[in-house]
């Protein structure tokens, strides 16, 4: 997106987006280019000083939310303009009296929020104020995240040089949490092996403590949380 002031990272241009059949890379005119298996977006330079950074989407089972489908239409819409070039960057819109736009960073934020308004707090359990442009970025972890990627493949999909994209998990979400009260029963028995540790067993809470191994084994966790759960029942 076109923002205001100095930014390190540089704007995709047509150039970066390349479609593989396969191996095969296909070209931008090729009429087959929405059906191809996969699409590469190199980043020739971002803000963590990583340059010529290639990410890689593949083909999805959805109509609309396809990757290849989606970067297909920008690309085709923009070669289709009189004097396009390969350098044209993605975000450029040519209308019919041939002027040119640049969609905005504020452009693409009205549209987020236009969005949210039509689904509605009931729906999303936040309104559209919000809503900023680094939504987008909490929302793909998010749903990664949902889907139990794993952490490597999100830090590096996210282009995350470091466990930052953990500020964008909401542990707030309903789904997140989803299934692990069953899971945290599944199993009956937690047996601590004895500590090889030389410390004074007779010291407290040591784990070869008489006393402690009885507090904390052989009972299950069901048979030590019942009571405690039954409280609130």
């Amino acid at each position: 997106m076109k923002v205001q002031g100095p930014r390190k990272t540089k704007l995709i241009t047509i150039q970066n987006i390349r479609f593989f059949m396969g191996n095969r890379q296909i070209k931008h005119s090729d009429p087959a280019l929405s059906s191809a298996d996969c699409v590469s977006i190199t980043f020739e330079h971002q803000k963590r000083d990583i340059k010529n950074d290639v990410i890689t989407q593949h083909r999805s089972r959805d109509r609309v939310l396809c990757p290849v489908k989606t970067w297909a239409a920008i690309v085709k819409r923009i070669i289709s303009y009189p004097g396009a070039s390969t350098s044209d960057p993605v975000n450029l819109f040519c209308f019919p009296d041939g002027k040119k736009h640049f969609f905005s960073g504020t452009e693409l934020l009205k549209r987020l929020r236009q969005a949210a308004t039509v689904l509605g707090p009931d729906s999303l359990g936040f309104t559209a104020k919000e809503i900023g442009l680094h939504s987008a970025c909490s929302g793909a972890a998010m749903a990664m995240c949902l889907a139990h990627v794993p952490v490597f493949t999100i830090t590096f999909l996210g282009q995350w040089s470091s466990d930052a994209f953990l500020r964008y998990i909401r542990k707030q979400v309903k789904e997140f949490s989803n299934g692990i009260s069953s899971k945290m029963i599944q199993n009956e028995l937690f047996f601590t092996v004895p500590s090889t540790s030389i410390e004074d067993p007779r010291t407290s809470n040591n784990p070869l403590n008489l006393a402690v191994r009885n507090n904390f084994g052989p009972h299950s966790f069901k048979e030590t949380i019942r009571p405690l759960a039954s409280v609130f029942h």
